[in-house]
């Protein structure tokens, strides 16, 4: 049994303060890669299959590059929330290239791949302090409140940049600058949080590969991998095309900005906002196996109705399943490190875990922009519905593997 002494409450509100204004800005530039970054390319530059592809991969440059952070940071004297807002102030220098150059496909494409890249580099140094910050009993509840603050901020910008745009299109590169600005103002306050030296919790020697050697011994957390790399590439093949599949003549829908914006913004930003302390509360109190479960049934029955009948009804309802299984998702994807490894480990594993979503976050808008350029999109979804089902396989082998490892070592946890 790992007995740990709980952070004191002024700690744990300092955190809370910072992580829920950061909330906002999180907000603000999700709905970069989620609506308006894919638009523009579409309605501004005309962009083909691998333009397209690049924006949607640009939260890989982060993911792949934040094994490499950690291994930084642990061999320098940075607190891993110091070392988080630096990553965070990077990515503001990507926004204001794309603003700056609005107007020049390069600029565009190259400001807002390193703006929406950096912002997830520093995913495990966060969960870091936040493992140390939040007690356990509460972690779920208070990371829920964030994820809800960034849901509302994100569902009300949306349809506020939507109507704006919907004016005059031209309008764009003034996006472009409130995003360097969330950028900016989401580094500051991760400055603000306490935190320790990423080198006194984490024993980094060779970066990547010792938390791969560290990570690799638990048998759960590999088959949780494999499940979300098959899962991640199956819904993240589909989610590439949501917003190309609602404008793009090709498919034959060409809906409005407005709609489009309700449809990719506001409604999965209603449904993932209702159920996000719900997902929070499963997450602290019912098995994370079960959890991840109904996540991927939430995925599988949306991606049905979403893509397969071009019945605007049906793909509103199908957006609303996106969101809610995004909820859980967000919440499972973030901690779920933090029910497996040990405190001085955080780092370790998340930095696999994010090193193996950079991959799928890289390969899989390339999978889907093309295969349905090669093919339709009902072949589409038929190979994500597949990828699906099997990594619900991987979860039910998990699950086993856990409840074999309690019988023979006896269950441990924290105190």
């Amino acid at each position: 049994m790992i007995v740990e002494v709980p952070p004191d409450l002024s700690r744990i509100r300092r955190t809370f303060f910072a992580e829920s204004v950061r909330a906002v800005s999180a907000g603000v530039i999700e709905t970069a890669l989620a609506t308006f970054a894919i638009l523009i390319a579409v309605k501004v530059f005309d962009a083909g299959p691998v333009f397209k592809s690049i924006i949607i991969a640009a939260p890989a440059i982060g993911l792949l590059g934040s094994f490499g952070a950690v291994s930084l940071v642990g061999n320098s004297r940075l607190k891993a929330s110091h070392a988080a807002g630096l990553i965070s102030l990077g990515s503001t220098f990507g926004f204001v290239l794309a603003a700056a150059g609005a107007h020049n496909e390069t600029c565009f494409l190259v400001g807002i791949t390193i703006g929406v890249g950096l912002i997830s580099m520093g995913m495990p140094l966060q969960i870091q302090y936040l493992r140390h910050n939040y007690p356990s009993a509460k972690r779920g509840r208070l990371f829920s409140v964030s994820v809800f603050i960034r849901a509302f901020t994100g569902m009300a910008v949306s349809w506020g940049f939507g109507e704006y745009l919907d004016q005059d299109l031209s309008n764009y590169p003034v996006l472009l600058w409130v995003f360097a600005g969330a950028a900016a103002v989401s580094g500051l306050c991760q400055f603000t949080i306490p935190s320790e030296p990423l080198r006194a919790t984490v024993r980094t020697r060779s970066g990547f590969f010792d938390s791969l050697h560290i990570a690799r011994e638990d048998r759960v957390f590999v088959k949780l991998l494999v499940s979300s790399m098959v899962l991640g590439i199956g819904i993240l093949s589909a989610m590439a095309l949501r917003v190309d599949y609602l404008v793009n003549p090709v498919h034959g829908l060409e809906l409005d900005i407005k709609t489009v914006s309700l449809i990719t913004g506001v409604i999965p930003g209603i449904t993932r906002l209702i159920s996000t302390f719900f997902w929070g509360w499963l997450f602290d109190h019912v098995s994370f196996f079960k959890v991840r479960i109904a996540i991927n049934l939430l995925f599988l029955v949306g991606l049905l109705l979403y893509f397969i009948w071009p019945d605007t009804r049906l793909i509103l309802i199908g957006s609303a399943l996106f969101g809610l299984a995004r909820g859980g998702g967000e919440i499972f994807f973030n901690l779920f490190v933090t029910k497996l490894a040990t405190p001085e480990h955080v780092a370790d594993y998340m930095s696999v875990h994010t090193f193996l979503a950079g991959v799928r976050t890289l390969l899989a808008p390339f999978i889907g922009f093309f295969l349905v350029q090669w093919a339709n999109i009902p072949v589409m979804v038929v190979l994500s519905m597949a990828l699906v089902l099997i990594a619900l396989f991987f979860v039910g082998t998990a699950a086993k593997q856990s409840r074999e490892d309690e019988l023979g070592k006896g269950t441990s946890g924290e105190g």
